[in-house]
């Protein structure tokens, strides 16, 4: 009897662990074991990496994501952060030392994030050569990077900061080039930087900021439609895209159209791998009604023509999925509403029978800012004529070098001032690259005055500044969206401090 009992009890213990084992087919364990095993929307999840510390990469048929536990046991799901299936890449390996995270493909493409006050910012990237490195400051990596490229030994700023959140590994620059021209998208579009996160936060919307936080709890569902026009606009799903108003969805801003009627840009989850940005009607999810839209620069919608410079795709995800819901080809012309995040352009089209063009349904989308320019405007070589020579920062604040030397070939020399009183001034900083200067449309809303010229500067380390500018007999101003600077000949200018030198 004794012996029954205690094979009985033995074939329970084997038992009730095979269930544990078979209930954790993720091979996960600790606090990341009890994140994904809380939520039945990781059942048919596997393991495509080593669990390393809080981190593992997750995988189904369709769908790749970074998994992370923080120290609250709070779930993160980072999809844009490693490749996806169709990009046909080796598994990812995981290192994790307790401060930095690395992402390795190979030897030769790899991420490494560090952990600095909270937040995951990228330190160190290379792919095939090409490398970027986190230029340390007092706060972490913030804001600026060294580009390198094999088989040259130039090196370019990267002026970002580059959170694990919103990192996009298939967007993130691969060339010299590509560094080159995403820093001009972002001066050229300084006016319009995270253009859906004027009505809340200011700062680009990421998996860790997914806006303001809307639960209607109302019964039904709310049409959602890509741009703000109601039936006229080109929607999602086959023409049924629509959120369940009794679930959370996020608040990303709003908008009042010409016709007065109010809608809000939200974004909702329509699976665990993808996600949708649209608008739907204040009315419908319990906002009130706006009563006045902005046009104000900097705080609103800018419109710049710009042209697909490849074959590219348009995207109403691009935080998650980034499925192409259009394909476009190189040449379509689109009107750039602002810049999403650092990888993505917000555009505005029409559509008819799934082309581009005039007329049909209007569509609002993503397109990757690589695969975009601005529509090319002529130099106006008779403006920089009159504005060679040697000039200074007078007033104002920092828009550009203090000290700028034009040459009306289009290259230029810049460095900042250095001025004790009653001495000479001292050049420092010593930069150099090409510049022009174009006409100004006031219909593309950047500049908080009206201005006839816009001035472009290309740093040869890979910086980029896009100003507005008036010229007057003394001098010339530079503009942005909410202030200016002036700048006089240098020869005109107090090298002392009684105004005399």
């Amino acid at each position: 009897m004794r012996k029954t009992l205690v094979s009985v009890l033995l074939l329970t213990v084997i038992v009730l662990a095979c269930i544990d084992a078979s209930a954790n087919s993720w091979g996960l364990t600790g606090a990341l074991y009890g994140a994904v095993e809380s939520s039945k929307a990781w059942d048919d999840y596997s393991t495509l990496s080593n669990q390393q510390g809080p981190f593992a990469v997750m995988a189904n048929r369709y769908h790749n994501a970074l998994f992370y536990v923080d120290g609250s046991d709070r779930l993160h799901v980072y999809t844009t952060a490693v490749y996806q299936p169709g990009a046909k890449k080796k598994d990812p390996k995981l290192g994790y030392d307790g401060q930095t995270l690395d992402i390795r493909y190979s030897d030769r493409e790899y991420y490494e994030f560090t952990n600095w006050n909270g937040e995951f910012q990228l330190a160190k990237a290379e792919i095939d050569g090409f490398r970027v490195t986190g230029v340390a400051g007092e706060n972490g990596f913030a804001y600026q990077y060294r580009a390198e490229e094999s088989g040259t030994t130039e090196q370019l700023v990267l002026p970002e900061k580059i959170l694990l959140s919103g990192f996009n590994i298939e967007l993130f620059p691969h060339s010299l080039e590509e560094v080159r021209h995403r820093n001009y998208m972002q001066a050229r579009f300084d006016s319009g930087l995270n253009c859906l996160g004027t009505a809340a936060t200011g700062g680009s919307y990421d998996a860790d900021r997914p806006g303001r936080l809307l639960q209607p709890k109302k019964k039904g569902t709310a049409a959602v439609y890509s741009a703000p026009y109601g039936k006229s606009s080109w929607r999602a799903g086959k023409g049924k895209a629509a959120v369940g108003l009794s679930g959370d969805m996020w608040l990303l801003s709003e908008f009042r159209n010409e016709d007065g009627t109010s809608y809000a840009c939200i974004r909702y989850s329509v699976s665990g791998r993808t996600q949708r940005i649209g608008y739907a009607l204040c009315r419908d999810l319990g906002l009130p009604e706006i009563t006045e839209q902005s046009n104000e620069p900097g705080r609103s919608f800018v419109h710049i023509d710009v042209t697909a410079a490849a074959d590219t795709y348009l995207t109403d995800d691009p935080d998650v999925s980034q499925f192409r819901q259009f394909s476009v080809p190189k040449g379509t012309q689109f009107t750039c509403l602002g810049l999403y995040n650092n990888d993505y352009a917000y555009v505005s089209a029409g559509v008819k029978n799934g082309k581009f063009g005039h007329g049909g349904e209007a569509v609002w989308g993503f397109i990757p800012v690589r695969d975009l320019e601005p529509t090319f405007r002529e130099k106006l070589t008779s403006v920089m004529e009159q504005l060679a020579g040697d000039w200074i920062l007078e007033a104002g604040g920092s828009l550009a070098p203090d000290i700028l030397h034009f040459n009306a070939d289009g290259s230029f020399t810049a460095g900042s001032s250095e001025m004790e009183e009653g001495e000479d001034i001292v050049i420092e900083g010593a930069q150099s690259g090409t510049w022009y200067v174009t006409a100004y449309d006031p219909a593309m809303n950047l500049y908080w005055m009206e201005t006839p010229y816009e001035m472009t500067l290309l740093f040869d380390n890979g910086r980029a500044t896009v100003r507005g500018l008036t010229t007057e007999d003394s001098g010339f101003s530079l503009l942005f969206w909410e202030g200016g600077a002036g700048y006089v000949r240098l020869e005109d200018f107090p090298a002392s401090g009684d105004g005399n030198g």
